[in-house]
């Protein structure tokens, strides 16, 4: 039932490799499924965990009981309880979702921004208000100290919505023509904004200044050595994201290349490239006992960094832990907290969830995967080519 693939010592389970059921197949049809061995194998992890024709976006909220999804089409959020591995509700909306966040501990407080510049405000029983920003959006994220809902977007500045006082204030002005992904670190609470400029500015919302500034442009092109081909030297970042202690910063660019930073020091500690040419589109940070991993995804493929070893090494392979390609473009990664389950929002109708036991154990809620990954290591299983037809040498 799980399909399982090997690396470097380190196994990854596709806990979505089962076959789904098209919508117009009747109930007799069904019914004689009962005695399919693939159809009574099969894992669903949540169920109805997809949407029409894509997922954009995924949220788990901050009690770890509810994880938000968004796709198309129609533009619709779906809010599943992980209790219950079943949908909750779902809620259609007016316009594609560019980003979205989880406000409150549980699900009863959410807001999207939306194509259309639209700032989309839920409570529990659905739309609570709506407010429009001046220009597209890209990207957003919460301040909870101060409750600022800072906004990103096609402009030089950085819109503050605060939701106590329920105005904007003045917006950060960056050096920037455009901002393309922000971030805020939840020890230090300084906000990272990647933008076209190829740098990435920290700014203090405490004193609303400009703490500094890094040039992420130059420091992959110096440190990948020689550019690629047809490689930019001043890329846009694409993706930011701080680690747990707050004392590192990664960012992805364009090109797609990975620079991970000391907040301390201006020079990458490394800077790794992705191989495909394509924009980072989401980097996430995973601590074990073991070590901490730093995981970098564009749309073909993501890749598990070991942190502490690619410091040592080139742009190279050299670091790598693991490496996931689902069969989609993917759009966003989320990775459970302190786990080894990590779901993927593709171009594809399902969601696809992953398990690597070598990052963590199973989120309390489907605790069964420790279980059955153990069982698969306990039955040897061969290797059967149910699409390929073997041909000897005359034919």
């Amino acid at each position: 039932p799980l399909q399982v693939t090997e690396s470097r010592g380190v196994k990854v389970y596709n806990v979505s490799s089962g076959k789904t059921l098209p919508q117009w197949m009747s109930e007799k049809k069904k019914k004689s499924l009962r005695k399919d061995e693939e159809y009574k194998s099969r894992i669903e992890l949540i169920q109805d965990l997809e949407f029409d024709v894509a997922s954009q976006r995924l949220r788990l909220s901050r009690d770890g009981k509810f994880l938000a999804a968004t796709g198309v089409y129609p533009p619709q959020v779906k809010v599943y309880e992980l209790a219950e591995l079943s949908m909750k509700f779902e809620r259609h909306m007016d316009c594609e979702v560019v980003q979205f966040d989880v406000l409150s501990d549980d699900y009863s407080k959410m807001v999207f921004l939306q194509a259309d510049r639209t700032i989309e405000l839920h409570a529990k029983f659905g739309t609570y208000y709506k407010t429009r920003i001046p220009r597209v959006g890209r990207d957003m994220v919460y301040d909870p100290v101060s409750c600022d809902l800072i906004i990103g977007g096609s402009s030089s500045e950085v819109y503050r919505l605060n939701l106590e006082q329920g105005r904007f204030l003045k917006p950060f002005t960056v050096l920037s023509e455009a901002v393309n992904c922000l971030d805020r670190s939840p020890v230090h609470g300084l906000l990272a904004m990647g933008t076209e400029a190829g740098s990435v500015e920290c700014w203090d919302p405490r004193n609303r200044r400009r703490s500094g500034v890094v040039d992420v442009a130059a420091a992959v092109s110096q440190g990948a050595g020689a550019a690629r081909d047809g490689s930019e030297v001043d890329e846009h970042v694409t993706a930011v994201r701080f680690s747990p202690d707050g004392l590192k910063m990664a960012a992805g660019t364009r090109g797609g290349f990975t620079a991970l930073f000391d907040l301390r020091s201006s020079r990458p500690l490394s800077v790794k490239d992705q191989q495909y040419g394509q924009a980072i589109i989401d980097l996430r940070f995973q601590s074990t006992p073991e070590g901490s991993y730093l995981l970098a995804s564009d749309k073909k493929i993501l890749k598990v960094w070991d942190t502490h070893a690619m410091c040592d090494s080139g742009t190279g392979g050299e670091g790598l832990f693991a490496s996931i390609e689902p069969p989609a473009d993917i759009n966003e990664v989320c990775v459970c907290p302190n786990s080894g389950l990590i779901m993927f929002a593709t171009e594809q109708p399902r969601m696809h969830v992953y398990f690597v036991p070598a990052l963590g154990p199973a989120p309390k809620w489907c605790s069964f995967l420790d279980s059955l990954t153990e069982e698969l290591e306990e039955t040897k299983r061969t290797e059967v080519y149910e699409d390929y037809r073997f041909v000897t040498r005359e034919e």
